[in-house]
Formats: structure tokens, C-alpha cells, sequence
């Protein structure tokens, strides 16, 4: 496996997704905090929705992995940011 196939794995919309993977597993590691079902109403979109995001950029930048880097960088700074300003 040489560095671009890792990097056409790992790329910031993927890394994205894994942050709700993880909000669902602390949702089910706890269960018995209060509000256990915002781990997994919010984890969900989380995980699916950057990956399909994902998919539909990797098809759009027809598998090249510099302009992929460079369109989910700029979503992820982007959404990072108005998360900021809520």
C-alpha cells in the first residue's frame, strides 16, 4: 500500500465521519448518562454524512487525490468555522 492510496483514504471529510463513529460509541460505552440518544442522534449524520460527501467529491474530482484534499479541506474549515460563529 503505498502513500497515495493512504491518502486517498484518509482525506478530512473521512476523518470527519470517524468523530461520529466515535460519538456513537461514547453513546454506547454510556449508557447511563442522561440524554444517551444525542450521542446517536447526532452521531449518525456524522458518520454518514460526511461519507457520502466524500464519495460524491471523489467522483466530481474524477479520483485525483491533490483537488480532493484541497475541495474537503476547504468544506471542513468552512463548516469548522460557522460551527464557531453559532
Amino acid at each position: 500500500m503505498n502513500l497515495s492510496k493512504i491518502f486517498s483514504i484518509i482525506t478530512p471529510l473521512t476523518l470527519c465521519s470517524i468523530m461520529g463513529l466515535i460519538m456513537i460509541g461514547t453513546g454506547i460505552v454510556n449508557t447511563g448518562r442522561e440524554n444517551n440518544i444525542l450521542q446517536y442522534f447526532f452521531g449518525i449524520p456524522f458518520l454518514i454524512g460526511p461519507l457520502l460527501l466524500h464519495f460524491l467529491i471523489r467522483i466530481v474530482c474524477l479520483k485525483n487525490n491533490v483537488t480532493i484534499w484541497i475541495v474537503e479541506g476547504i468544506l471542513v474549515v468552512v463548516g469548522y468555522l460557522a460551527f464557531l460563529r453559532m
